[in-house]
Parts: structure tokens; sequence; C-alpha cells
């Protein structure tokens, strides 16, 4: 909706708009990538200590959760991407080896 008659909005797709957010209403949102499918971030946690950032990660199909801690100078979400999808890996091989299933 334009602020005054006659004037549009600079960009349509408003970022800020809950409509156009990957977060959804439990502020949760997809991992992404082919490993990450079927997973979502729930909101971080920051040790303000030091700095730390513990993610939690939930599957989407079945609720399994899996937490950990990044060192406070991993701040780039293509490296918290990288290291997310590693440890889903590690945790899917960690179940088939323990005989536990995907």
């Amino acid at each position: 909706m334009p602020d005054r008659p006659g004037t549009e909005p600079m960009y349509d797709d408003d970022p800020t708009d809950p409509a156009h957010s990957p977060v959804d209403d439990q502020g949760r949102t997809p991992v992404g990538g082919e490993e990450g499918e079927g997973w979502l971030y729930l909101p971080f946690d920051r040790d303000d200590a030091t700095g730390e950032h513990t993610i939690t990660i939930v599957r989407e199909e079945d609720g399994e959760e899996v937490r950990f801690t990044l060192p406070s100078f991993v701040e780039q979400g293509d490296e918290l991407g990288e290291i997310t999808r590693l440890v889903i890996r590690a945790r899917l091989r960690w179940r088939e080896l323990k005989g536990l299933g995907a």
C-alpha cells in the first residue's frame, strides 16, 4: 500500500515483509541445500560471555533435534550452511552405523 495516494513502493518484494521471509511463524528457517532438505534452523542462542552460537536444527519429518556450538568467528551464512550440512551428514552416518536408520 502506498504511503500517499498516487505513489508506489520503491520495491515490490519488501524483504522485511513476513510474506517474503524464509522464517516461519515459529522462527524456524530452512537449512537449504540437498542435504539440508527437511531440516530447519531454530532460533539461535548466543553466549554473551564467549560469543559462541548454539545452533539447533530440527528435522521436520520426525522432530529429531541436533544441537552444536560454533565459535564467535563463524558468522557468514554460507559458512554456517556448510557446517550445518556437514553436521547433518555426520548425524545420518552415525545413525546408520548404530542401526537406527536415517
